[in-house]
């Protein structure tokens, strides 16, 4: 297999990112990079919409992001796989941030930008709502209950918007409603597919 580089793999909650990015470092092979969920201390008040969480929780994710995606941290000759695209970050401010905290939180991102690695290739899983919902709720992290179908919308429709006219690497589509991201041979069918992206 080629070295792919850095492959992110994008979408919103609950569409099988992180399910394929650990499949795709085990077929191809390749290092994977996981969003650091479960280390953000303020990541649960931000969900349950508390007053001053939203601003250092994103700030959290913008610096562990930064942190995994520094050029320093990736070498040259390998493969990694990120189940996130950096520029959800950009998404996920707009949408809980007010224009101050905003103004704050792009002023880190703008120091902190030049100096991480650009995807080589981004993976864009699209799913139903109600699929994503599903999938949620069966995973059951304690934070993600107050997360609705209205609040996924809003977010595939900022994904939407980022992505319809991406040219700065190969973009692939991956529709897993018709796909089980757990199945290796699945897997293994969006691993040629990156051989030759559409």
């Amino acid at each position: 297999m080629p070295d792919f580089g850095l492959i992110a793999v994008a979408g919103i909650v609950g569409v099988g990112k992180t399910t394929l990015a650990e499949g795709l470092a085990d077929i191809l092979p390749g290092r994977v990079i996981l969003e650091e969920y479960e280390r953000n201390p303020f990541l649960a008040a931000e969900f349950a919409g508390q007053k001053g969480a939203a601003l250092p929780s994103e700030l959290f994710f913008l610096l562990s992001r930064a942190r995994q995606l520094h050029k320093r941290s990736l070498a040259e000759d390998e493969t990694v796989i990120c189940d996130y695209l950096f520029d959800k970050n950009r998404l996920y401010a707009r949408m809980n941030l007010d224009d101050d905290q905003l103004d704050v939180y792009r002023a880190v991102e703008k120091d902190i930008e030049p100096h991480l690695a650009a995807p080589d290739m981004v993976i864009y899983l699209q799913d139903s709502i109600e699929n994503c919902l599903d999938r949620i709720v069966r995973r059951g992290r304690a934070y993600e209950r107050t997360i609705t179908g209205a609040w996924l919308r809003r977010l595939q429709a900022a994904y939407e918007e980022l992505l319809q006219n991406w040219r700065r690497c190969p973009l692939l589509r991956i529709d897993c409603g018709r796909r089980d991201l757990r199945q290796k041979e699945t897997v293994r069918r969006i691993a040629r597919q990156l051989l030759c992206p559409i």
